[in-house]
């Protein structure tokens, strides 16, 4: 039995949605505590143990998100966690939230997990980390799992969300990185985390209106022009909740481009949902990639050749056999549904200390 220290917290106003997911396992209302229930609904009831003396402890979880902590000018309570960790000789974990890729002050001690942010300018503390979903296949079709689809001819390509040729909405877009920017030129003019100019609902026009001029592609579209649909009651989400997994369902890929941070939440829903995603790489951090061959369960299309996305949807599905397409479908499900959980990347933590 693994036991993790989480410092503890005023828990009056905390939404348990602010927490950093690794933690929720053993979080009630009335605090930390190990509730055998709780932990067996995550998973990790044979293996994880809380405890609130850092002496016992294998790591150390940050319970609220880094950015947090700085942005309500409580850095010295990070440094404070960091040499609790020193006197210890443990290591400790944070979460980083929020769509910008912004770098935050890093401690000897700790590693940050987040799903924005780029590659190439955030230090090798920084890791990727999947989005926390519940298995809507199973909740909005009733059936366990996804039964896979033989290979067509040609092709279907599947998308549902925002996405638009609007100038100003592409300006809107723009105009926010270029305030985020100002800020962090304020902050510091020598840094290197600068947040790339990129107009996501633009840009996913203009990848999809390429692959819709394609002739030997069957394009499944459902443009929305704004988030969710525009969803304002239960009702109008549960619709265009529907919609956009029938969406996915009935496709045989799922093109998977950031939106305002640099991450795709949709690369996960289309792995849970069995299907095999198009991925745009804009230097994202993908979790697990000393672990996961990324590339094995996807079209995988670097952003400077976008260009070249139909020639390679078209290779793709050309030299892959029926037998290894179905395959593919079964293991991308699997991927989500045993890899990417709070439970695996628990015991990836502790297995690295």
């Amino acid at each position: 039995m693994i036991k993790i220290f989480i410092p503890s917290i005023d828990f009056v106003g905390i939404n348990k949605f602010q927490l950093f997911v690794l933690t929720r396992p053993f979080c009630t209302p009335e605090g930390w505590c190990n509730d055998l229930k709780l932990k067996e609904r995550w998973g990790v009831a044979d293996t994880f143990h809380y405890t609130d003396s850092p002496d016992e402890a294998a790591f150390m979880l940050l319970p609220l998100p880094v950015n947090y902590y700085v942005n309500t000018g409580q850095l010295q309570q990070l440094s404070s966690y960091n040499r609790i960790c020193q006197k210890h000789g443990i290591k400790g974990f944070g979460y980083i939230s929020g769509d910008f890729g912004k770098a935050y002050p890093e401690f000897s001690q700790f590693t940050y997990f987040r799903m924005g942010g780029f590659k190439r300018q955030l230090s090798d503390k920084n890791f990727g980390f999947p989005i926390s979903l519940s298995d809507h296949f199973q909740k909005i079709y009733g059936l366990e799992e996804p039964i896979p689809k033989d290979k067509s001819d040609i092709p279907s390509i599947g998308f549902c969300g925002h996405a638009t040729g609007s100038t100003i909405k592409r300006g809107k877009e723009l105009l926010k990185c270029l305030l985020e920017n100002g800020k962090r030129l304020l902050e510091n003019p020598f840094r290197n985390d600068w947040e790339p100019l990129f107009a996501s609902a633009y840009e996913r026009w203009h990848l999809l209106q390429t692959l819709a001029n394609a002739t030997d592609l069957n394009c499944n579209f459902i443009f929305r022009k704004h988030y969710r649909g525009g969803a304002k009651n239960t009702a109008e989400q549960e619709r265009t909740t529907k919609e956009y997994y029938d969406n996915i369902l009935q496709s045989d890929y799922v093109l998977c481009v950031r939106g305002a941070g640099n991450f795709s939440v949709r690369l996960y829903e289309t792995l849970l949902m069995g299907k095999i995603p198009i991925f745009v790489n804009t230097d994202c951090l993908l979790p697990l990639a000393d672990e996961v061959d990324w590339k094995q369960h996807m079209v995988w299309v670097e952003w400077e050749e976008r260009h070249l996305i139909v020639d390679k949807v078209l290779e793709f599905h050309k030299t892959i056999s029926n037998e290894d397409f179905l395959e593919l479908q079964r293991k991308n499900r699997k991927l989500w549904k045993e890899i990417l959980t709070v439970a695996h990347y628990m015991k990836k933590t502790g297995n690295a200390l």
